[in-house]
């Protein structure tokens, strides 16, 4: 019998109601056709392990004070992991992995060679570092009161690998604003798609629910929605889902702080809400309207044409001001391209290799969704470049003045470790560094 086969008796003696779901498989199912709306999962709020039952374990409840609700929560599952067949939890935390697959456990050479080119590597580095930090304080107040090691075995590994099961594993409760390990709930799987099953805390209830967005068959896998792209599930389990609905990366973009222009400029973000500098998604699978917007009112040398700025819908400014925005773009999109080691047509032939280790394996999953990102917003650049640019040919057709360029960066994004030295210039141009005062 697995675990949570064992947890489901305890569970329903305790009030819980998971009739709805079938807990045999791998892979938690619909155990019946369920109805959009309908509650999969109803489970008493007591059950729901969050800061209140770290606070009232003992064991750790000093140790956790004062840090995040995450570290609290690991300590707590490495002192009932510790207490074995004594801890009134352990058909729960018998159900929850040793450890995770997240990149901020690897090693700084696995991260360095599997992670390069991708957003993710820094940010593994950064988690990695802060970890440590942590491990480093509750060491040392460990070894401060020596009396707070009697209870439960830990060292570094261990309580990083329990910081990493937790955030992979905890969900979150909006009408109550916390995180929480929860039975059964907390081995279900994750997905972007809008239509995945609603968690939450009901008030009223006291208890913790699952709804269905839409009709799920018998038999179908039940997954929780978490818009989290897939940079960011998997730096928290190290898996990441295919075709992610919530997929996006980001791209930065800035107001001149030596434009003449600048104030006016600052004052038109500030009221919409944005920063000076600011961080814009971008998907597979449409053009980003705000970004756009954005670096428009960035470019934008006539004040006369400002009250043209819309970020609600995609509107050109001029055809100058768009050809400039639409470079800057692209050469954005093709410095970060040609970081990667190798091309899209390369992870897809590394993904069809039956020896990449799970590590390699998912590593090139993300590097592969990333890049399909990148190429399509560049490809998406392009054809809104054609007509700005394009110039007639005898045989009717649009060409760009500059093929010769474009084929020269195209020639580049396939080469991983082209030197990218001569061509800085010609980038630097393109984003404007280069601009004399006036212009700007």
């Amino acid at each position: 019998m697995t675990p949570l086969l064992q947890l489901q008796k305890r569970l329903q003696d305790s009030g819980a109601v998971l009739d709805a779901l079938d807990l045999s498989y791998k892979q938690t199912v619909a155990a019946r056709k369920i109805r959009q709306g309908e509650v999969l999962l109803s489970i008493p709020g007591d059950v729901a392990v969050t800061k209140e039952d770290v606070a009232a374990e003992s064991a750790c409840a000093q140790l956790a004070s004062g840090r995040s609700e995450v570290v609290g929560l690991a300590l707590w599952l490495i002192v009932h992991r510790c207490k074995g067949s004594s801890s009134a939890w352990k058909d729960f935390v018998d159900t929850l992995p040793q450890t995770t697959n997240s990149p901020t456990l690897w090693p700084p050479e696995e991260q360095s060679e599997y992670l390069q080119g991708s957003p993710a590597l820094q940010e593994a580095q950064a988690r990695s570092k802060a970890l440590d930090a942590e491990w480093d304080s509750v060491s040392q107040q460990m070894a401060a009161d020596p009396a707070q090691q009697a209870d439960f075995k830990i060292n570094r590994e261990i309580f990083r690998s329990a910081v990493a099961v937790v955030i992979a594993h905890a969900v979150y409760l909006p009408s109550v604003q916390c995180f929480s390990l929860l039975p059964v709930a907390s081995t279900l799987q994750r997905t972007g798609a809008d239509t995945g099953a609603a968690l939450d805390y009901d008030i009223d209830n006291g208890c913790v629910t699952l709804t269905a967005q839409r009709t799920i068959r018998q038999g179908e896998p039940i997954a929780i929605y978490d818009g989290r792209p897939n940079t960011e599930m998997f730096l928290a389990s190290g898996k990441l889902e295919e075709n992610n609905l919530s997929d996006y990366l980001t791209v930065q973009a800035s107001l001149v702080a030596a434009d003449k222009l600048y104030i006016m400029k600052k004052q038109v973000v500030q009221s919409l809400g944005f920063d000076i500098q600011q961080d814009f998604p971008i998907y597979a699978d449409r053009m980003p309207t705000q970004l756009l917007a954005f670096l428009r009112l960035s470019r934008l040398q006539d004040s006369g044409q400002m009250a043209k700025i819309n970020f609600e819908d995609d509107v050109v400014i001029s055809q100058s001001n768009e050809y400039e925005v639409l470079q800057l773009l692209m050469a954005d999109m093709r410095d970060r391209l040609t970081a990667y080691p190798g091309s899209i047509e390369d992870e897809m032939k590394l993904l069809q290799n039956k020896k990449l280790t799970e590590r390699q394996r998912a590593a090139a999953q993300l590097r592969f969704s990333e890049k399909i990102i990148l190429q399509k917003t560049l490809d998406a650049v392009r054809r809104r470049l054609a007509p700005i640019r394009g110039i007639p040919t005898k045989g009717g057709k649009m060409v760009s003045p500059n093929a010769d360029l474009e084929d020269i960066f195209s020639t580049i994004e396939n080469i991983p470790n082209a030197p990218k030295k001569l061509f800085a210039g010609i980038k630097s141009w393109a984003r404007g560094d280069k601009d004399p005062t006036w212009k700007r």
